[in-house]
This record gives structure tokens, sequence and C-alpha cells, in this order.
């Protein structure tokens, strides 16, 4: 019988800003011996590129890249039709952005770049393995050009349907996943909804979602660069942040070994991925 975990694994968000360690730290779910799998959105390969391949496995879902005579097609609608015309049409194009069914492509069965080997449904990996997906701006693209290819004016029903997507495809990482699961993401100033101030929120799609997808994840942590050093916050007035495994503080080092040890402390256990047949 496969040993599983009496507790999931952990679900971790990561927000700062450029250059603030997000992707580096991926490196150290390495030495608290779990393996990860990484979703890259945007090209941040090198800077995990000295790690062995058996340890580090990763796809690259590349942005949405038209030809010259699609983009010429797309501009010659935006120089001729007026703005409400714009905004009513289904959109421009939808079949060159299909990035969005290449990353659930991938979720049901992850091929590493690295080595070509096929790793199957990420829903059956165990804690031995961590997701990472990096990161949430790309995702962002990505849902509403499913919707809306090039067109350049979206409506509301656009962003709708763009932000129930992208919703229900976080939620299902964190709640649908005995692996370990890793977000990065990008700060962005918003209005909070329920108490008027001005935070750092997820930069993700409208106004209501980046105040909800928080609430799904184990962990939401700061990543902050002193100039001389990366560390972690789980404590900061102007972010909504989150500690399940962590400590409370503003300066942590920023690593993942903290992390799977606070885990296991409230009874996880790191358990190996069944073998398929």
């Amino acid at each position: 019988m496969t040993e599983t975990s009496p507790i999931p694994g952990f679900k971790v968000c990561l927000i700062g800003p450029v250059g603030t360690g997000k992707t580096h730290a991926i490196r150290t779910l390495v030495d608290a011996g779990i393996t990860p799998f990484i979703l890259f959105t945007e090209n941040g390969m090198g800077i995990l590129g000295d790690l062995p391949p058996e340890s580090c496995h990763w796809m690259y879902v590349k942005p949405a890249s038209e030809d010259w005579s699609l983009m010429r097609d797309s501009a010659n609608k935006i120089n001729t039709l007026d703005f409400k015309a714009l905004t009513s049409m289904p959109g421009f194009n939808r079949n060159k952005y299909n990035q969005w069914i290449n990353i659930l492509e991938a979720c049901a069965n992850f091929t590493c770049a690295r080595t070509g080997e096929s790793f199957g449904n990420i829903s059956t990996w165990g804690t031995d393995r961590a997701l990472v997906i990096d990161s949430l701006s790309g995702l962002n693209i990505m849902a509403m050009n499913l919707v809306t290819g090039s067109k350049p004016v979206k409506d509301q029903k656009d962003w709708g349907m763009a932000m129930d997507n992208l919703e229900r495809f976080v939620i299902k990482l964190c709640t649908d996943l005995d692996c370990h699961m890793v977000m990065t993401a990008h700060p962005e100033r918003e209005i909070d909804p329920v108490t008027g101030a001005t935070k750092l929120m997820l930069s993700t799609l409208g106004k209501k979602l980046p105040p909800l997808l928080p609430r799904y994840f184990d962990e939401v942590i700061l990543t902050k660069n002193t100039g001389e050093e990366f560390y972690w916050a789980t404590t900061d007035p102007q972010v909504d942040l989150k500690y399940r495994y962590l400590n409370r503080g503003t300066k942590l080092p920023p690593t993942f070994t903290a992390v799977v040890e606070g885990w296991e402390s409230k009874g996880g256990r790191i358990c190996e991925t069944p073998k398929s047949d």
C-alpha cells in the first residue's frame, strides 16, 4: 500500500517585485529534500540552470507570439473599426493563443524539457515533489488571451470569463493536490474593497480577484531584497500575508527548509510518489 502524508503538501505564494529572489528560492526546495517541477511562464530557467537535471525539472510555456501577418490583420481592425465594434467582437485570432490550454495539458502530464521524461498527472504526485508556477503574471496573460486572443479592447464579459477561469485553476492547485505547490507573483498597489485602504496585492486580473486568491494558500510570503541579501516576511502592514508553517517575522531566511520543518511539525510527512505501471 502506498504511503500518503496525513496532511497535504504546503501551498505557498511568494509575492515580491522583480529581483527579490522568488525564482532563486526554488533551489532551497532541493536542499529540503523535495524535487521541484517548474512550469515557467517567463524565461527564468537560467537562474536554476546549474542544478542537476535529476533534481530540478521544468517546462516552459512561452508567451503568445503572432506572426507578422496576424499582427497586421489586428492592426487593420484597430485602424478601421470604432471602439464599440472592437468591444463587441468575440476576439482576434484566438486559435493562436492556446498557451492556457498548454498549461492544463502540462498539469495532466508533466514532461521535463531537460530530460524528456514524462512524470504523469500532477494530481498523482506525493509530497516528495513540488509543482512550481513561475509566475502568476504569465497565467494572467494566458487566461485573458484564451478569451480574447489579440482583441485590444476587453469588455466586462471578457474580464469575467478570464477571472473565473484563473480562480478555478488556483483553487484546484491549492485544494486538489497532495504534492506541495509554490506560485510566484508580482505585487500591485490596489484599493482594498473592504477597508478602502491602499495595499500591495497580487498582480492579477481585475479588482475583485487580487484580495480573493490569498485565501486559498497556506502561506503568502513577501520577498524582499535589501541590496545585499534576500529575505522573507510573513507580516507587513502594507500587504495581506499569511503563515501556517513559518514563524511570524519581518526578516526571515528565504528558504523552504523552514516551511518543510513547520509542515512536518504539524503532521506532514514526505512520501514518495507512487510508481506508475
